[in-house]
């Protein structure tokens, strides 16, 4: 198992230290207290890996069955209206981690939220490089009218789980600084496997646009994630702030909380889009 160099460091300190008290913004707690406290959140990030979200009955689905019209017409609207909240958190993230001084996490983020919106290229901001390349391939592959991310939250084919999500979301992330960084730990974790399985469901259902443009117009929205390690270099930088900021049992318990709400309202989210591609298919 391999320990983040942090929560090594709180564990040597731990074993050499022993029992000494040390002061923690105002607070005390002995070093074996740290100890556990990080061990335990070692434990938690192993434990969250495993979680059936990440290989959950939707992303089964589409592996194994090909999108008519109606299932993709929820998939786009569905992932439109749960993924066009993700800029707005990013940018949330930054803006608690400058009022609190918290330098490492704010310069993290503002990094993510930078490549998120395309490093100053309105054409390659996650929302329009999106909603360009579902649409290109709704129209082409099944003969969709295009639709803008904007207006997802209209569409007959919202589920209400997808509702649920971003209300669920909106209020973590509104609570307690360690809640909000459990989610944003949490649901950078779950972005990697997410896109690959979609990227994935993209490449089996293609049969009609040109490979050249299928590359250059579509898959290039995935590939721009999953290439290179970039969500996986995401994970790994929300779970250094993660780390950076759990010094107290309170601390931990308030990261996990907002860990699995996160983790949990996604899952529900796509039990429920596999159910209705049930009903669609």
């Amino acid at each position: 198992m391999v320990i983040p160099l942090v929560v090594s460091i709180a564990l040597m300190a731990g074993k050499i230290l022993g029992p000494k008290i040390i002061a923690l913004e105002g607070k005390t707690m002995n070093v074996a207290e740290t100890d556990n406290v990080a061990s335990n959140l070692n434990d938690f990030f192993e434990g969250l890996s495993t979680h059936p979200v990440f290989n959950n009955d939707y992303f089964q689905y589409i592996k194994e069955n090909e999108w008519n019209p109606q299932t993709y017409e929820l998939y786009r609207a569905n992932f439109f209206y749960r993924t066009e909240l993700t800029v707005k958190g990013i940018a949330h993230v930054c803006a608690r981690s400058a009022a609190v001084n918290d330098m490492d996490t704010l310069i993290l983020f503002a990094y993510i939220l930078s490549e998120e919106t395309g490093f100053g290229n309105k054409a390659h901001c996650h929302e329009f490089f999106m909603e360009n390349a579902l649409n290109i391939y709704g129209e082409t592959e099944f003969s969709l009218a295009p639709t803008k991310v904007q207006e997802a939250k209209y569409s007959e084919y919202i589920i209400p789980e997808t509702v649920a999500y971003r209300e669920r979301i909106q209020e973590l992330i509104s609570d307690s600084y360690p809640r909000m960084l459990g989610v944003a730990m949490a649901l950078e974790t779950h972005a990697d496997i997410m896109l690959t399985n979609f990227r994935d469901a993209f490449r089996k259902n293609r049969k009609k646009l040109p490979e050249d443009v299928y590359q250059n117009k579509v898959e290039v929205y995935f590939n721009s994630h999953v290439e290179s390690g970039v969500e996986e270099r995401h994970a790994e930088d929300a779970r250094m702030c993660v780390i950076n900021n759990c010094k107290t049992r309170e601390d931990y318990n308030e990261i996990k909380h907002g860990a699995l709400g996160a983790i949990e309202v996604q899952q529900e989210m796509w039990d429920a889009m596999y159910q209705k591609c049930l009903v669609l298919a």
